[in-house]
C-alpha cells in the first residue's frame, strides 16, 4: 500500500510518501524515517529527503538525501538496549523504598538518594498512586512528537462506558496513558500500552507497556518487544473484544498514523488466521480535522461527544474553556447508534438521526441531521440551502456562507468541495455536471440540481441518479469525480 499526502504553501509543495518499505528506510532516533518530496509550483522536484516520523518540530535534527539511502545510519534500539537503568529492581522494591526524582523525572530507591542531592523529590508514594503515573507525571511537551494531555475524569468515564456498551474486553493504547491507567486500575478490561515516552517502564512490566513510535510502528525493544504485543493481539476466546484507541498529537500526520492502524490490523488477521477483520477504533482529535481523518480512513466518523482534558488550557469545560466547549471528539469506525452518551453532560438522543448528540446541535429537517460539529446551534441558509455556524454570513460571489473576517473569494473557492460532485476546487455554478448534463439548470433556490426545498443537494436522489453515485467503505465515486 501507497499513502502520499500533500502539503502546501504558497511556494511549494510538500508530499508524505508512506509505503510497505517503510521498515527498509534509513532510521533515526526515533525508528524508520519516512521519504519527503517537496516540489515548486510548477511540480518541478526541489529535494527528496527522509525524515523523522515523530518529530514535527524539527527537535530531531534527523535527514537524509533520498539518493543516499543504502547508507547505514543508526540503529534506534540501541539507545534502548544502551540503558543502564534497571526498571526490573525498581519496580519490584517495596513502595516505602521509592522516591520520584522530579527533575530527572526518575523512580529510584532510597538507597541511591545521593544521586539526587539537591533536586526536588516526591517521596509520599503509595501503591495506589504508582498505579496511576500520569496524576504525578510532569507532561513531556505540550506540543511536537511528544505532546501529551490527560482526560478528565469526566471524559475518562464516558470513553469507558463507550468501550462497555460495544463489550470491548482488550484495548490497544497508542499514546493514551491516562486512559490505559483507568483501564488497569478501575475495569475489568485489560489494557497494552504503546507510548514512545520511556518514563512509563517505572511504573509496567512489559505485559502493560512497550516503548513505541506509533508513526511508523516501530518497537524499541526490538523482536522481543514485537512478540509480546502479537501475544497480545491473539484472541483466546469468543468473547474477546480487542479494540485500537488513539490519543495522538493534534498535530500529527493522519496518514503515517493511518498506516501504523492498517499495519496493526493486518498483523490482528495474522496472528488469528483471519482474513481482512478491521478491529474496532477510537481516534481522539479536534473535529476540524475531521477531512484529514476521513482522507485516509473514509469509514471514520465522529461522535459529537466532547472530550476535555485536565492540563489543556482551553480544551475542558471550565470557566477558561471555550465558549461552545472542548474541540476535540471521538472518531471511530464503531456505528454511532451503539453509544449512548451521559445525558447528565448535556447529551441527548436523536430519534431521527439514531444517535446521541449534545443538547445545542438541533436536528434540520431539511439536511436532515444534526448539522453542528463545534458546539454552537447551527442555522439553516435559505440561500445555500446548508446549515451553517451562526456567525457566518451569506457571499453572493460564492454562493456560499463563511466567516466575516478574512473572505476572500478567489482562495476560498479553491478550497471547497463542489456539493455536486464532491470533488474540490470549485463551486456549484462551475461544477462540470452542467456542461455534462445539459438539460438540468441550475435552481435559483433549494436543491440546486432539482429545486427542492425538502433536502439539500448532497442528498437528492436526482443527482445521485444522474450521476451513479456509489459508496464503499465511506468512500463515494460518481461519474465525474472518479474521472481523474
Amino acid at each position: 500500500m501507497r499513502t502520499i499526502a500533500m502539503y502546501m504553501s504558497s511556494k511549494a509543495h510538500l508530499e508524505v510518501i508512506v509505503d510497505d518499505n517503510l521498515p527498509n528506510n534509513p532510521c533515526c532516533q526515533h525508528g524508520p524515517t519516512v521519504l519527503f518530496h517537496r516540489t515548486d509550483q510548477s511540480h518541478a522536484t526541489i529535494e527528496k529527503y527522509y525524515a523523522c516520523t515523530a518529530s514535527r518540530d524539527g527537535k530531531c535534527s534527523f535527514k537524509v538525501a533520498a539518493s543516499k539511502k543504502s547508507t547505514c545510519y543508526q540503529d534506534a534500539s540501541k539507545p534502548a538496549e544502551q540503558l543502564k537503568l534497571d526498571y526490573d529492581e525498581v519496580r519490584n522494591a517495596s513502595v516505602s523504598q521509592k522516591v520520584y526524582c522530579i527533575q530527572c523525572q526518575q523512580l529510584f530507591l532510597e538507597s541511591n538518594a545521593k544521586d539526587h542531592n539537591k533536586h526536588k523529590l516526591f517521596d509520599k508514594l503509595s501503591n495506589e498512586i504508582l498505579l496511576q503515573p500520569t496524576r504525578f507525571l510532569a507532561p513531556l511537551s505540550m506540543d511536537g512528537n511528544e505532546a501529551q494531555y490527560f482526560f478528565s475524569d469526566s471524559s475518562l468515564n464516558c470513553i469507558e462506558n463507550m468501550l462497555k456498551q460495544v463489550k470491548i474486553t482488550k484495548v490497544i493504547c497508542l499514546g493514551a496513558p491516562r486512559l490505559h491507567e483507568h483501564l488497569l486500575v478501575k475495569t475489568d478490561i485489560k489494557s497494552l500500552l504503546l507510548d514512545i515516552d520511556r518514563r512509563f517502564h517505572w511504573f509496567y512490566d512489559q505485559s502493560q507497556y512497550v516503548s513505541y513510535n506509533m508513526f511508523n510502528h516501530f518497537f524499541f525493544g526490538g523482536e522481543k518487544a514485537e512478540n509480546i504485543f502479537n501475544n497480545y493481539l491473539m484472541v483466546n476466546e469468543s468473547t474477546e473484544r480487542i479494540c485500537i484507541f488513539t490519543d495522538p498529537p493534534f498535530g500529527c500526520r493522519t496518514e503515517l498514523l493511518a498506516h501504523t492502524i492498517s499495519r496493526i490490523n493486518q498483523t490482528y488477521n495474522s496472528v488469528n488466521q483471519l482474513s481482512q477483520q478491521i478491529l474496532p477504533t477510537f481516534w481522539i482529535f479536534p473535529y476540524f480535522m475531521e477531512t484529514y481523518i476521513q482522507k485516509q480512513m473514509p469509514s471514520m466518523e465522529m461522535s459529537d461527544y466532547q472530550v476535555n482534558y485536565t492540563n489543556h488550557r482551553t480544551y475542558h469545560s471550565g470557566e477558561k474553556g471555550l465558549k461552545h466547549g472542548s474541540p476535540v471528539r471521538i472518531f471511530t469506525n464503531v456505528p454511532l447508534e451503539l453509544f449512548k452518551l451521559p445525558v447528565k453532560e448535556g447529551y441527548k438522543w436523536c430519534s431521527e438521526c439514531q444517535k446521541s448528540v449534545h443538547r445545542t446541535n438541533l436536528h434540520c429537517r431539511v439536511c436532515k441531521k444534526c448539522p453542528s460539529k463545534n458546539g454552537a446551534t447551527y442555522r439553516h441558509c435559505s440561500k445555500c440551502n446548508w446549515c451553517v455556524k451562526p456567525n457566518y454570513v451569506h457571499c453572493n460571489a460564492c454562493g456560499r456562507c463563511t466567516q466575516v473576517q478574512g473572505h476572500q473569494c478567489s482562495s476560498y473557492r479553491k478550497q471547497l468541495n463542489c456539493r455536486i460532485c464532491l470533488t474540490k476546487g470549485h463551486m456549484e455554478k462551475c461544477c462540470p455536471f452542467w456542461r455534462t448534463f445539459k438539460h438540468f439548470k441550475m435552481a435559483k433556490s433549494g436543491c440546486v440540481v432539482c429545486g427542492s426545498k425538502q433536502h439539500i443537494v448532497t442528498n437528492c436522489d436526482e443527482r445521485k441518479r444522474v450521476l451513479k453515485e456509489r459508496y464503499f467503505l465511506g468512500q463515494c465515486e460518481n461519474a465525474i469525480n472518479c474521472v481523474k
